[in-house]
């Protein structure tokens, strides 16, 4: 039985679920995780320009306005609809990961993929892209196993690079739990990435839920619900980033943004990018969370953080 620590959410619960047209989830855990990836790899190599690419998931607007500064869209969308905007996207999918894995020049999946890739090599700019998020907490929705899912990420990355796509940095999109937790666990990482040769990035959503949703009752630093994604992904040699992080409302918000803006410059060459989810909640058993900023000094710091050299969109 594995036990939690007082912070953290149950391993398999989530803050908003990501379906067709919803927004995705995170979750908190343990921090032995760290004790089980491999010895640390080569520095990764950094995206052109060599900053953190900054912005938000949901309101994106609202964010402008009251920072005075553009903000950076990470947007959500399923293949079988319209490619969104946004300099990180990710993709989901109808079709089970078996189908996805399959996916054969005239079958429907096929087509879609290839849609997606060559909108996104037409759009010339550098595209953070992700397939299929949080994977180990939607695995049991009928989409398939861990094996089923890395055949399915492992044959998208494929099709991508079929068509040319040389813009694209491949994302996995994890959930911060994910990274935390034990190596017996059917949710670790490790079980879920499809490997070195198709993954560029890999992505942790992390959430400070303190007593909102399932939150355990104890504040958390950025710095400590992520720090076992940096070791996984030094481990690996790759860049790590943040698709949605988020803290829910508390009169120490403001300074829990400065702190992470902190961390992230202080780990600057391994972070690729960092989403807040200014969105309300999706699932039910969360409604209480409130992640959208709303104080002139929650404004504040996250502006801080998007104006900061170190950041860009």
């Amino acid at each position: 039985m594995r036990t939690t620590p007082r912070f953290a959410l149950p391993a398999r619960r989530s803050p908003h679920r990501f379906t067709v047209a919803a927004l995705g989830l995170a979750a908190a855990g343990s921090l032995v995780a760290t004790l089980a990836v491999p010895a640390q790899a080569a520095t990764a190599t950094a995206l052109p320009g060599g900053k953190i690419y900054a912005g938000a998931v949901g309101d994106t607007a609202t964010l402008a306005s009251k920072t005075g500064t553009t903000v950076g869209v990470h947007g959500y969308g399923n293949f079988e609809g319209s490619v969104p905007t946004g300099r990180m996207l990710t993709a989901n999918s109808s079709s089970n990961w078996k189908t996805v894995a399959a996916a054969k020049p005239g079958t429907a999946i096929y087509n879609n993929i290839v849609r997606w890739a060559t909108t996104i090599k037409s759009r010339g700019s550098l595209t953070l892209f992700a397939y299929s998020h949080e994977p180990e907490l939607t695995s049991k929705t009928g989409l398939g196993t861990a094996t089923d899912f890395k055949a399915a990420y492992a044959r998208v990355v494929t099709i991508f690079r079929q068509q040319g796509v040389t813009n694209a940095r491949f994302v996995l999109q994890l959930t911060d739990w994910s990274f935390r937790t034990s190596t017996s666990d059917r949710m670790y990482a490790g079980k879920w990435y499809p490997g070195d040769a198709y993954v560029d990035v890999i992505g942790a959503d992390a959430y400070n839920w303190y007593t909102c949703g399932e939150g355990r009752g104890k504040w958390v630093e950025l710095s400590t619900i992520i720090s076992p994604l940096l070791a996984f992904g030094k481990a690996h040699g790759k860049l790590v980033a943040l698709p949605e992080f988020g803290v829910t409302k508390d009169s120490r918000r403001a300074t829990w943004l400065t702190n992470a803006k902190n961390y992230l410059i202080a780990n600057e060459s391994w972070f690729a990018a960092a989403y807040y989810f200014n969105h309300p909640p999706t699932n039910k058993n969360n409604l209480d969370c409130v992640w959208n900023l709303s104080t002139s000094a929650e404004y504040s710091a996250y502006g801080s953080l998007l104006k900061n050299v170190n950041f860009a969109y």
